[in-house]
């Protein structure tokens, strides 16, 4: 085979390949590789753009953002909110896809309140904060206090705690100046909706219900407030998070742990 038959043969090819398909294919990889790249770089937390995305949800949330971050209403608003935003602007696909990675990894992470919260992990929660205060005070379990009542075909269960325990206080108190379970400085009142099983033979049925009030330091819980430590937060998603509390415990469970 002469040199010019191979030059013909290999323009003859290079001509059938460019008149394919093949090329317009490499080229749209090209460039969708290439846009995946820029795209990515921008939304990276790190980046301008990333930092704006933050900058936006920190902006349409309330006024007291540190306090109530976490709260999944919040949450959920904010993130839908952005998402509608940027479909009505018609963004592409790609750019869409990044920017919802963005969100969940704003909105992510410890202190993201789950749509259910166990009351033994709350309470868990509230005996770690107050353990040094109780080994100061010698006090050897919290004051914890579960009240029932029905209204109808509905029932309610009102929850009542403090960390000092009714019996460390001064034995000469009159039983008629003793604390009701109104007078402890938390509360949760709860609305209970249903009952499932667990699986679990030492507690096969637990209940669970929709936090209808709650009580924090002798107050009605509120927007304004300062909320600091985890099982606070837990309480307040409760309250204004629509979580669903899970009755997983009863009264008589808990201690500061000092006996054991």
């Amino acid at each position: 085979m002469s040199e010019q038959t191979l030059q013909a043969l290999l323009a003859e090819r290079v001509t059938i390949y460019a008149q394919s398909d093949r090329p317009r294919e490499l080229i749209d990889e090209g460039i969708e590789k290439l846009f995946k790249e820029v795209v990515g770089d921008a939304f990276r937390s790190y980046g301008d753009f990333g930092g704006a995305i933050k900058e936006a949800v920190k902006a349409a949330l309330p006024a007291n953002v540190s306090d109530v971050f976490e709260l999944q209403r919040y949450n959920a608003l904010v993130a839908n909110a952005l998402r509608e935003r940027w479909a009505a602007a018609a963004l592409q696909s790609t750019v869409l896809e990044q920017a919802d990675k963005v969100i969940a990894e704003v909105l992510d992470g410890d202190g993201l309140i789950t749509g259910e919260i166990s009351l033994r992990a709350l309470l868990n929660e509230f005996i770690i904060e107050h353990k040094d205060q109780a080994a100061e005070e010698r006090w050897s379990e919290p004051e914890i206090r579960f009240k029932e009542s029905e209204g109808g075909a509905t029932t309610f269960l009102y929850i009542g705690f403090d960390p000092e325990p009714e019996n460390s206080r001064d034995r000469f108190v009159y039983s008629s100046d003793k604390r009701s379970i109104h007078s402890l400085k938390h509360s949760l009142h709860v609305h209970i909706k249903g009952e499932r099983e667990t699986g679990d033979r030492f507690r096969p049925e637990e209940r669970f219900g929709e936090v209808i009030g709650a009580k924090l330091d002798d107050n009605k819980i509120a927007v304004n407030m300062r909320v600091r430590t985890k099982w606070e937060r837990m309480l307040a998603s409760l309250y204004f998070g629509n979580a669903v509390l899970v009755i997983d415990c009863d009264e008589d469970e808990f201690s500061y742990g000092f006996d054991d």
